[in-house]
């Protein structure tokens, strides 16, 4: 990816969708069988490159989300079967995980941890995992959890990190910039993100 990343959407999306589309190129193709937990999102505006990419990679694509989708349901307790996947996405969506799903503000110990071991246990060997997470100091916030390196490899236990990619935002300048993990400790999620970690995982 880029070093800095112009802040077109006002938000970590001007990174999350960069780094997902990249992605799919360079991963998806038209054998590849992709589940995205949390796919429904709140402003499909920020979905329609990502769309185009997953329509261009020609992959088999479905969405597990307990508001919608082909596996409509809490992702952590859904019964998929026999059913194995390529590639697993989560796209800003497990930092949510402590909660999102129950409706409250409440903080539920390992619930993220649950949804990634979850994901492992749905991948074919050597298959993949997508990860967008807010980053910086490692505390849990009203509605998501912040991640640091630690956090992330506390999370991932059960994964190769084959790319890793963590920027902090330069609002002064509009734009996102490729930042050391260890210069992001004190970074907090306060009226928007200001630290964002982009990851794909490999099943290991």
């Amino acid at each position: 990816m880029e070093t800095e990343i112009v802040d077109l959407e006002k938000s970590e999306r001007s990174v999350e969708i960069l780094f997902t589309c990249e992605s799919i190129t360079k991963y998806f193709n038209s054998t590849t069988q992709v589940l995205e937990v949390g796919g429904v999102p709140t402003d499909y505006n920020h979905y329609a490159p990502i769309y185009d990419a997953l329509q261009k990679s020609g992959c088999n694509y479905s969405i597990s989300d307990f508001r919608g989708g082909e596996y409509q349901g809490d992702f952590v307790t859904y019964d998929f079967g026999d059913k194995k996947f390529d590639a697993i996405m989560f796209i800003s969506s497990l930092e949510h995980f402590p909660q999102c799903t129950e409706g409250d503000l409440v903080f539920r110990e390992a619930e993220d941890r649950k949804g990634y071991k979850k994901a492992l246990s749905l991948l074919h060997e050597g298959g993949i995992i997508f990860l967008t997470v807010p980053f910086g100091k490692p505390v849990w916030q009203e509605y998501h959890q912040n991640y640091n390196w630690e956090k992330i490899l506390e999370l991932t236990e059960g994964s190769i990190i084959k790319e890793a990619n963590t920027y902090s935002l330069d609002e002064e300048n509009n734009k996102w910039v490729s930042t050391d993990p260890a210069k992001m400790e004190e970074i907090l999620y306060t009226n928007r993100a200001y630290g964002v970690g982009c990851f794909v995982l490999e099943k290991g």
